[in-house]
């Protein structure tokens, strides 16, 4: 019985202590991370490529830490990676498109927001695109 109400308390208890390291550890969302934890993140994120260059999702991954931190020219990189080695990958032209605008590369930023425009499954990142088209357009 003893051991019965031990195994019960800790079957109750392992998943609560998962949440509350998925929100505390390196794996929170990057959002909701300090600038140390996003450095963290980066380095991290960075490890894993030279491990996995080839996936995308990290690439991905360290465009929007990289943006989080305010480094424009790294997060281009790591989202000029992703859609090279995915160009159906819609996040990563709008991420793009947001860079090159801020950048005053108007062709870029075009060509990024046509990308995302065709590969975007959600209406919200298509009606995105459509606006900064017709604003770049309008210049």
């Amino acid at each position: 019985m003893k051991y019965l109400l031990t195994a019960l308390l800790l079957a109750c208890a392992l998943p609560l202590a998962a949440q509350t390291a998925a929100q505390t550890g390196p794996g929170k969302d990057i959002r909701l991370q300090t600038p140390a934890e996003l450095n963290k993140t980066a380095l991290e994120l960075e490890q894993a490529l030279t491990l996995q260059p080839a996936n995308v999702e990290l690439h991905v991954k360290l465009g929007f830490t990289y943006t989080r931190l305010g480094r424009a020219d790294a997060a281009q990189r790591a989202f000029e990676n992703a859609v090279r080695l995915d160009p159906r990958r819609a996040i990563a032209h709008y991420m793009l498109g947001l860079i090159y605008e801020k950048k005053g590369l108007k062709d870029k930023a075009i060509a990024a927001w046509k990308a995302c425009l065709e590969t975007a499954a959600e209406q919200k990142l298509k009606d995105t695109a459509v606006k900064h088209l017709n604003n770049l357009n309008a210049r």
